[in-house]
């Protein structure tokens, strides 16, 4: 009897400890909830990476995708800056993009990017822009004007006092390839919520646990704000205040005309163009609006053109200014004028990494945003998901502005 009671106990031993290993090979942690606020290029890539990295993903957007300053961005992939700590982030980000595009088919174009002057003050400028990138990986190419007209035969450039080239420089339809970044994320289970506006933060002890929005609470266990000009609204729920410069610019946008060009473009000065892969011109002929009265109000605060015609007027007047140094775009018509407003931080650098009044909240903002999606969604997926800190994100922390 006393063997029976024994086999019994060790029978009802085994069976507790495999009901209980059974319990916690079931027992698996559930992936982190990670809400994105912003469907830009940065959010979008953040998202991607986000969901690659095993998180839960709720993107949040109150208008539609591409629709701020990725949609009015110019979109011209570069590593040109005189810091030598951010042009590393740039390259790496201009790799990233490249292994993007062979895996999601982005369609970016690799084009290179040509750079003249006819003066002695634009031969100063190319040569400070060939300094910027001179000891990189990746460094300009002194040209001549024959070479330029061998790399781009159509220009009609006029007198070229210096030139450079970059062949590994790029440029993309922000807004194709933002929308198709985001397909790319839906298979990995990203909750695409369009429209939704956050309107408020649920804390507990410090700790995130919900974002209020307009359809709804949903709960959280990190937060990215990565809403370009609306990020620093977003911050103030978190407790932390941001600020940006308020830097509006314009783009020309013309209807489709027969490919003749993959390069980015930018002459005297700064009559920049490119040609996307649909045939439509990019264009620009100044970085900001001129200093008109007619411009005073968009020069101040974020605001539409005041009339259709002024906004046409601009058009017509880039491209018939670019038209002296490429004959192949007078028969372009003008599509549209955008008018956008850059996410810039005051120090021209990226904003990047957790909020120190609320950790569990992470903030992405900069100008450059197209170029530095690629890798900055890697970067933050990283210190998101894992909990890693990037080295390379160190000088860009918001804390920097306290």
């Amino acid at each position: 009897m006393e063997t029976v009671v024994r086999r019994r106990q060790v029978l009802t031993g085994l069976g507790a400890l495999a009901l209980a290993g059974g319990l916690q090979a079931n027992a698996r942690p559930r992936p982190l909830r990670v809400g994105v606020v912003g469907a830009g290029i940065l959010g979008a890539s953040v998202a991607l990476h986000l969901a690659d990295a095993g998180a839960h993903v709720t993107l949040f957007e109150s208008t539609g995708p591409a629709a701020g300053a990725t949609r009015n961005s110019y979109a011209w992939l570069n590593a040109f800056v005189d810091d030598p700590v951010y042009r590393d982030v740039r390259l790496r980000s201009l790799a990233r993009w490249r292994l993007l595009d062979a895996r999601y088919r982005l369609g970016i174009v690799w084009g290179g990017y040509l750079n003249w002057a006819s003066d002695e003050a634009g031969r100063a400028s190319v040569a400070a822009n060939a300094a910027q990138v001179a000891d990189s990986i990746a460094p300009a190419h002194a040209v001549d004007r024959d070479r330029v007209l061998a790399l781009a035969p159509y220009l009609t450039p006029g007198p070229v006092t210096a030139a450079l080239w970059t062949p590994t420089d790029g440029h993309l339809d922000p807004q194709g390839v933002t929308e198709q970044l985001l397909a790319a994320a839906r298979p990995l289970g990203v909750d695409w919520r369009c429209p939704s506006t956050v309107t408020d933060l649920d804390f507990h002890r410090g700790r995130l646990r919900a974002a209020i929005t307009t359809d709804g609470r949903t709960p959280l266990d990190r937060l990215v704000l990565a809403a370009g000009t609306a990020t620093p609204k977003l911050a103030a729920l978190a407790g932390t205040h941001l600020s940006l410069q308020h830097a509006p610019g314009i783009l020309a946008h013309t209807r489709p005309i027969e490919r003749f060009t993959t390069l980015t473009h930018e002459g005297p000065g700064e009559s920049s163009f490119k040609q996307l892969p649909n045939g439509r011109i990019v264009a620009y002929d100044a970085p900001h609006p001129p200093d008109l009265p007619v411009h005073s109000g968009i020069r101040a605060a974020p605001m539409d053109f005041p009339s259709e015609d002024l906004r046409r007027a601009h058009g017509s007047r880039m491209l018939e200014h670019l038209s002296r140094f490429c004959p192949r775009l007078r028969p372009a018509d003008l599509e549209t004028l955008t008018l956008g407003f850059r996410p810039m931080p005051l120090d021209d650098r990226p904003i990047v990494g957790a909020l120190a009044s609320a950790p569990d909240v992470h903030v992405a903002v900069t100008h450059s945003g197209v170029t530095l999606a690629a890798i900055l969604g890697r970067w933050v997926a990283s210190e998101v998901v894992d909990g890693n800190r990037i080295p390379q994100l160190s000088p860009y922390r918001p804390e920097r502005f306290r």
